[in-house]
């Protein structure tokens, strides 16, 4: 019978290093953005409308929420594994990866990675905008884009969790996102 020793944090983030680094070598024309991050290589994914607010893991279920840019905050942390054109977002305090599992305006979830990752836990940054960031696209769905905008009203979200929306129903700005560095 197998035994399962609990993994330090230190561990993960080596093996997180580890394994980001063997994506960038993998994928062809990866990115400045990414040879820049800090050395923890973690990024906070903040909105191009609502620059102080932030996606974040949930730290008490599956679900993906928008919140406060705070820099400590560990389930607003952040490895982008890969380029901006192709890449999953792996989060060190859940130790689990962003996905989006389909649907017109469906919810984003953390999940375990999988290998080979699964199109539903991809995503990709389109051209960047005149307002300076640039939406974020499930590659499961491109037409599906990170939705910071409350369902009810034009203000951010703060009583319900990440969902994404169609480019195409106006509202644009809160669809689109910038990786900053965690220095």
């Amino acid at each position: 019978m197998a035994r399962f020793r609990r993994i330090s944090r230190a561990a993960k983030i080596a093996a997180v290093a580890g394994m980001t680094a063997a994506c960038l070598t993998v994928l062809p024309g990866a990115s400045e953005v990414a040879a820049a991050r800090s050395s923890s290589g973690a990024v906070l994914i903040a909105n191009g409308l609502w620059s102080d607010r932030i996606l974040c893991a949930s730290p008490n279920d599956d679900s993906v929420w928008l919140q406060s840019i705070t820099f400590g905050n560990p389930y607003c942390q952040w490895i982008q594994i890969g380029d901006n054109g192709h890449f999953t977002l792996f989060n060190l305090a859940k130790n689990k990866v962003m996905a989006y599992e389909g649907g017109n305006e469906g919810p984003l979830v953390m999940e375990g990675l999988s290998f080979p990752t699964r199109v539903q836990q991809q995503f990709s940054f389109g051209g960047r905008e005149s307002w300076g960031a640039s939406a974020l696209q499930s590659s499961l769905d491109i037409g599906q884009n990170v939705d910071a905008k409350n369902s009810y009203n034009d203000d951010p979200r703060t009583t319900e969790p990440v969902h994404t929306r169609g480019w195409r129903h106006g509202h644009q700005m809160e669809l689109t996102w910038n990786a900053v560095s965690v220095s």
